[in-house]
């Protein structure tokens, strides 16, 4: 954390693991106050926020009102959620090529590659197009870091993405 106090230009992106999540919200209050983006998968959104509410908007709000400036939260095969400036969008999966191998390291890759996509200078919509099709791909093997895409790959990937394959504003 002095680091990121030293450095205020410096953006952060978060993804808690369950070691992390079981610090509680108010030791890693500095933490989300200075998060940029902030990932974490349905379950372990009502783990932080100590809530059973499965309801995607009010798990997002809360995530945000913990201090990040977007949230996204992923939900399996029911694809993933931006919460950004106020606004809910929603993303499906990206259709798997094959049936799935593993899902281990499926969310890393996904959040990586939406976070590389932003420091590419990619918006925030299309940094969300570009995360599940890492997380198809690396599902496809055994493993977290196989079957990652090159941004080359991935550009290719969204050329011929289906036409479902949209992000949806949920009305809110």
């Amino acid at each position: 954390m002095s680091y990121l106090k030293r450095h205020e230009n410096v953006k952060l992106a978060f993804q808690p693991g369950t070691f992390q999540i079981k610090f509680g919200t108010e030791a890693l209050k500095d933490i989300y106050s200075r998060t940029e983006i902030f990932f974490c998968n349905l379950q372990e959104a009502q783990n932080i926020l100590n809530v059973i509410n499965e309801n995607v908007l009010v798990l997002s709000k809360g995530l945000a009102d913990l201090g990040p400036k977007m949230v996204v939260i992923s939900d399996g095969p029911n694809g993933a959620y931006l919460y950004f400036n106020g606004e809910l969008w929603h993303n499906p999966i990206y259709p798997d090529i094959a049936p799935p191998i593993d899902r281990t390291g499926a969310g890393d890759a996904f959040s990586a590659t939406f976070t590389a996509a932003l420091a590419f200078g990619k918006s925030p919509f299309e940094a969300f197009a570009w995360g599940p099709i890492n997380s198809m791909s690396v599902v496809q093997y055994i493993g977290a870091r196989e079957g990652l895409l090159s941004r080359e790959k991935l550009e290719e990937y969204l050329k011929v993405a289906p036409k479902n394959y949209k992000i949806n504003k949920i009305n809110i």
